[in-house]
């Protein structure tokens, strides 16, 4: 699966979703493969929801995205189009280690 990160420096999610321009994309199997960098229309300028389609269909491919925040309207408009969103902070690789834990589990 892959799993999209908020992230300013390709290395720790440490961007609120509304503010993320670039997302480091990971395929999550029993280890985390980069992929590659999207860079994206950041939608909290004006919350609207247009900008934020446009964002997920950049992101249509990542089952779930990682963020340092989200606020509570834009959660719920983005598990809403069927995303999961986690809120972390830390080193992608290791977050992504946590997340496929997690699903793993919960896929049991």
């Amino acid at each position: 699966m892959r799993i999209g990160f908020a992230s300013t420096d390709g290395i720790s999610v440490n961007e609120h979703f509304g503010h993320a321009k670039y997302w480091e994309i990971y395929e999550l199997n029993k280890e985390a493969e980069f992929v590659e960098t999207r860079m994206v229309r950041a939608g909290c300028s004006c919350h609207d929801p247009g900008v934020f389609d446009e964002m997920l269909s950049l992101l249509s491919d990542c089952s779930a995205l990682v963020v340092s925040r989200i606020g509570e309207g834009a959660a719920a408009y983005v598990t809403g189009k069927g995303k999961r969103v986690f809120e972390a902070a830390g080193y992608i690789e290791q977050l992504a280690e946590i997340l496929y834990e997690k699903l793993a589990e919960e896929n049991n």
